[in-house]
């Protein structure tokens, strides 16, 4: 009977917490359903904003061209006016008939409030009388062979009509656009109130999930564990122990949770057509990166380039972009206040309802994760550290004591040697020999010799401690490597970036990982007889994959990991992995006898 109970009240409990779950689920849905419908009706806004505000530049186009008739000193000149007027009034006509009725192949629904069309009703008079006077026009300059008098005398009235009806016109079609922006903004208010409600249900289904779910089956669990203990009093010493140590991990995840941030919805910030330039922008943008005295760039790539982004990377978003991929990243941007701004971002190649192919970019707000993944690095750092095994904290301390080393080097050689050797090189410029040819051949010889040095002595330099890769970065570091590896090896080392990795990491991790790299390309140009070896990088949003495959003669890995790593590439690899281990990296090699070595790292991001 008391099991009958206990399953009966587990599967009360299971009902009801289905119930919860569905419920909430089905708030995600219709959640996404109005994101996903609002996008679309804030393309088809944007759209009609775009054409109730060509429509003023026509009016003034079709007054230009009708002033551009009155002052024409020939029948010839008047009619190739005439002919462009008549192209935009056309045009003008269309609009605004798509405007007011709606019109499929310009993309128009024609759906207006009833402000906006009791709008139009007040500039119908002076639309009507520039269309009638623009269409009269036309047709006198049509109808006649000969430039006179009485013709200039009708075309000077039929354009005073159009001027004095256009300014009227411009001011009321000026509210009429400001009024659709009006109902655009409002909607935008309107779908976030209806977000709102959905998170306070959302919400609300938690709590009652908590209170008649959670707590039950919490009193459940701890009845049950205090039968336990009172029936098995010779582990209690135990499990106070392990409580011991599960309350001080809980006091480190409630430090992590009291500055654990959840990332901000994504939404669309701004839209570019096809070569980036930017034609509409969000609330959010204008309001981080505008001001009385600053504008937002025209080009959406100009924007990347104002706040410090390297021009070889943004090309290659550009070239990903421009073959219809999608590119995701993240970037760091200054805000006018002068404030640091992270942005997770995603731009996707898109085709609006014209059939134009424009940049839909759409990103989150991730300053305050950011910030608390520092916090929290920083907050762990010690507990982190002691919790790491001894012998991975003295390799550590040797790695980086090797990076010293190898920093307090390159800095010698190149501040102290290399600017001896300049010195030692002016000098010997300077010198003038007059005396036998072989003397001034030996002092060509030292000369040439001096320069090889130097060249060696800035390599070595690099090699200890590139500076590219504290100022520039991951990717610019290892593309300067193979650079200059391939100066100075028959051995072709190809770099590619297939994702356009831009992303900064830690110093610590950015050395390692490049560390890494450089150990793989020795390893392979002394050992593996390669032709050519290749270094990819390719990311997603959450790690960093980059693999170092050359097509050498390979070896027997499950022999020299039986063996252990005593030979000198033995020592190659096992510095690999405890440098991948230390970032906490995975760090995977696979190579048989005649088949070469594929090296894969992957590092979170």
């Amino acid at each position: 009977m008391n099991q009958k109970h206990v399953r009966s009240k587990f599967e009360r409990l299971g009902r009801f917490y289905i119930l919860a779950l569905s419920g909430i689920a089905a708030i995600i849905i219709i959640s996404q359903v109005l994101i996903q419908n609002f996008i679309a009706s804030q393309q088809d806004d944007s759209h009609v904003i775009n054409v109730a505000g060509r429509q003023r530049m026509l009016s003034q186009r079709i007054a230009k061209a009708a002033l551009l008739i009155s002052q024409s000193e020939s029948l010839e000149e008047m009619q190739q006016y005439a002919g462009e007027l008549k192209n935009v009034v056309d045009l003008w006509e269309t609009s605004h008939n798509g405007l007011l009725k709606g019109d499929t192949t310009a993309g128009l629904k024609g759906e207006n409030s009833r402000q906006i069309e009791a709008m139009f009703e007040t500039i119908t008079p002076y639309y009507i009388t520039i269309v009638e006077n623009s269409r009269a026009l036309i047709a006198k300059v049509a109808s006649r062979s000969t430039f006179d008098e009485p013709l200039q005398v009708a075309i000077n009235e039929l354009t005073g009509t159009i001027l004095r009806n256009e300014g009227p016109f411009l001011a009321a079609m000026d509210d009429i656009v400001f009024q659709y922006d009006k109902e655009a903004g409002a909607r935008v208010d309107k779908l976030s109130v209806t977000e709102l409600i959905l998170v306070a249900i959302s919400l609300s289904i938690i709590i009652l999930e908590f209170i008649f779910i959670f707590q039950p089956t919490a009193r459940n669990v701890n009845q049950t564990i205090k039968n336990l203990a009172e029936s098995e009093l010779s582990s209690n010493r135990m499990a106070h122990e392990i409580n011991r140590l599960y309350v001080e991990l809980g006091k480190s995840y409630q430090d992590l949770e009291a500055i654990k941030v959840e990332p901000k919805s994504y939404a669309v910030l701004c839209k570019t057509r096809d070569d980036g330039a930017i034609y509409w922008t969000s609330e959010f943008m204008r309001e981080k990166f505008v001001d009385e005295t600053t504008k937002l760039p025209e080009s959406l790539f100009d924007f990347f380039r104002q706040d410090g982004h390297q021009r070889d990377a943004i090309e290659g978003v550009k070239k990903l972009l421009s073959e219809g991929k999608t590119w995701t990243g993240e970037m760091k941007f200054t805000e006018v206040s002068g404030d640091f701004l992270w942005l997770d971002l995603t731009i996707t190649p898109t085709t609006n309802r014209t059939g134009s192919n424009e940049l839909m970019v759409v990103g989150r707000d991730i300053t305050d994760v950011k910030e608390a993944q520092m916090m929290a690095r920083e907050l762990n750092r010690e507990k982190i550290e002691k919790s790491v095994n001894e012998l991975r904290y003295r390799s550590v301390l040797i790695l980086e004591g090797q990076e010293e080393e190898r920093s307090r080097l390159a800095k010698e050689l190149h501040d102290g040697i290399g600017q001896m050797l300049t010195a030692m090189k002016m000098n010997l410029d300077s010198v003038s020999l007059t005396g036998a040819s072989h003397n001034r051949q030996r002092l060509d010889d030292i000369k040439h010799f001096l320069n090889s040095v130097m060249k060696e002595v800035r390599r070595v330099s690099f090699n200890l401690a590139p500076s590219s890769l504290s100022d520039f970065g991951l990717v610019p570091a290892v593309r300067k490597f193979c650079t200059e590896v391939n100066k100075v090896s028959e051995i072709e080392v190809e770099f590619v970036d297939k994702t356009q990795f831009i992303n900064r990491l830690e110093n610590n991790i950015e050395m390692n990982i490049y560390r890494i790299v450089q150990e793989g390309v020795n390893n392979a140009i002394k050992y593996s007889g390669a032709k050519k070896i290749t270094i990819t990088f390719s990311h997603n949003p959450s790690q960093l994959t980059i693999s170092i495959v050359d097509d050498g003669k390979g070896f027997d890995y499950k022999q020299l990991e039986e063996t252990g790593h005593f030979t000198e590439s033995g020592h190659g690899i096992f510095n690999m992995k405890e440098r991948a281990a230390f970032v906490d990296a995975d760090f995977q090699i696979e190579s048989e006898k005649g088949t070469g070595t594929h090296i894969a790292i992957t590092v979170p991001i």
